[in-house]
């Protein structure tokens, strides 16, 4: 099989694309269960003793309302100058929002609370870090309800201050077991419940005391330590990067955009409000609306049409003298952002939806589907295996370090009959005896319609390739139907294919 064609950088250099190819439940019900979450997790505290101890979550189904608003506040006593997130704490109704039925390998919940110990060892929890001399964490490991599950604490003899990340980064690496970065892994970092970015296993950690000046600086140790304390419910993703939670197919969840990743961006104009839903768990594939207006769609189609050309693929050893047309007889363009003011908020746009920096972006690529024209099922990543004697390839992905982890794709026009995107291995469904990589009968299908944007991952939450990623583009039937898309593909490191401001 292939891989996409080759687009060129905003600096002019070469980068292969490739182809392979609710309301709630009885008031009664649903306060013993926060009651039960509340109490083991530590939010009516009982004095504290490092036990094991039962996670009783309740066995019942899920709220019926798909729809997820985490109990997020910003307690008076963090400073807004120190730019600490808020506060969600492991209440039942915030777990529901990331606790899956099934195990998510690489994806790590991890519940922190900022408490003080007596004299008598008895647990004093506080909304204000400074008051605190212990974290206390509660671990659930793979994203999944679990049955059991161990708290442990950390207590500083001098304060809040006194404890250092470093024995932080090694009890979270001791009870997740937590790979450490290597030639074919990414390093694993930490994030807010809305996705930001609060530290990763390789980041300089400058030692920080009390005053403003080091709380001030995002790389001190006193200021990831109350970033940590004030989130109360922490991501760990063992792949280094955000992905959104899938939890169930039909979960939604609301989130607000901004022009950038700063989450601190109180000014801007630009944000908008969007709803994020779960159409796949296997792959993980989620729908997005009110990501692009009908006239910006209209832009980005207007103004790749006249660049438009029939759409190369980057061969696999294998496929090496076949022509692309074997599996792809559509159109494309890439755009780049510069000077267009439109595509550049789009890039930025991006960034704040996949919570993944804009220099991991790949340029803007626009596709074009007449009649008949389609793209057979193929997979994103490069599989190194796949390029051993294209060394362009290889040293691009470092050997399969890096590599292409998510597809944000969007839909430009409406198509009547046909040109859907399939997922022939959805539900982790093993393909059909004698399927062909151009059948359109067998999967998930999203049906093409103008402003709808979808994000299918590549790699999961351990960074490792996700065979589960098929994906084509069903033929266009009607005759008077062009299905115009568009597509980032956004890597697990940046590129330098696009800036990073």
């Amino acid at each position: 099989m292939k891989k996409d064609q080759t687009a060129k950088t905003t600096n002019g250099s070469l980068a292969k694309k490739k182809k392979t190819s609710s309301p709630a439940a009885s008031s009664s019900s649903a306060s013993v269960f926060v009651a039960v979450i509340a109490f083991v997790l530590g939010i009516l505290s009982p004095p504290m003793r490092r036990v094991v101890t039962q996670l009783s979550i309740s066995s019942s189904s899920p709220p019926s309302s798909s729809s997820s608003s985490a109990d997020v506040k910003v307690p008076p006593q963090f400073s807004s100058k120190l730019r600490l997130p808020p506060h969600t704490p492991c209440t039942a109704s915030n777990l529901a929002n990331y606790l899956h039925d099934t195990p998510v390998p690489g994806l790590h919940i991890v519940c922190i609370e900022a408490l003080n110990l007596n004299a008598n060892g008895e647990a004093i929890i506080h909304n204000d870090v400074g008051e605190s001399n212990t974290l206390r964490f509660a671990f659930l490991n793979n994203s999944v309800k679990p049955k059991m599950y161990q708290r442990k604490k950390i207590t500083g003899s001098g304060g809040l201050a006194s404890i250092h990340w470093n024995e932080v980064k090694q009890l979270l690496v001791r009870e997740l077991k937590l790979m450490p970065e290597g030639p074919r892994q990414q390093p694993w970092a930490i994030f807010t419940p809305l996705g930001e970015r609060i530290v990763g296993e390789n980041d300089v950690v400058s030692k920080g005391g009390n005053n403003s000046d080091d709380v001030a600086s995002l790389s001190s140790n006193t200021h990831i330590l109350q970033t940590l304390a004030s989130s109360g419910m922490v991501l760990v993703f063992q792949g280094g990067n955000w992905r959104w939670p899938g939890v169930r197919e039909g979960f939604q969840r609301q989130i607000e955009l901004s022009p950038t990743l700063d989450f601190t961006d109180d000014y801007s104009t630009e944000k908008r409000n969007i709803t994020i839903e779960t159409l796949s768990m296997t792959p993980l594939v989620v729908s997005i609306k009110g990501f692009l207006s009908e006239e910006e769609c209209d832009h980005i189609a207007k103004t790749a049409g006249p660049r438009m050309e029939y759409s190369a693929v980057s061969l696999k050893d294998v496929d090496k003298g076949k022509a692309a047309s074997n599996w792809r007889t559509s159109q494309s363009a890439f755009l780049s952002s510069g000077g267009d003011p439109i595509l550049t908020a789009i890039d930025h746009r991006t960034a704040s939806l996949s919570r993944v920096p804009k220099g991991h972006q790949e340029v803007l690529q626009v596709l074009r589907y007449g009649q008949h024209e389609k793209y057979d099922a193929h997979h994103d990543y490069f599989d190194p295996r796949d390029y051993q004697s294209d060394k362009s390839t290889m040293n691009l992905i470092q050997n399969g370090k890096r590599n292409r982890y998510a597809t944000v794709f969007w839909y430009l026009t409406t198509v009547k009959e046909g040109g859907e995107t399939i997922f022939p291995n959805f539900r982790n469904r093993p393909l059909p005896r004698g399927y062909v990589h151009s059948d359109c009968n067998y999967g998930l299908k999203v049906k093409p319609q103008k402003g709808k944007v979808i994000i299918f991952y590549s790699l999961d939450a351990r960074g490792q390739m996700d065979p589960n990623s098929l994906h084509g583009a069903c033929p266009v039937i009607g005759e008077d139907d062009v299905k115009y898309a568009a597509n980032k593909w956004i890597w697990n490191a940046p590129m330098g294919f696009t800036p990073s401001d």
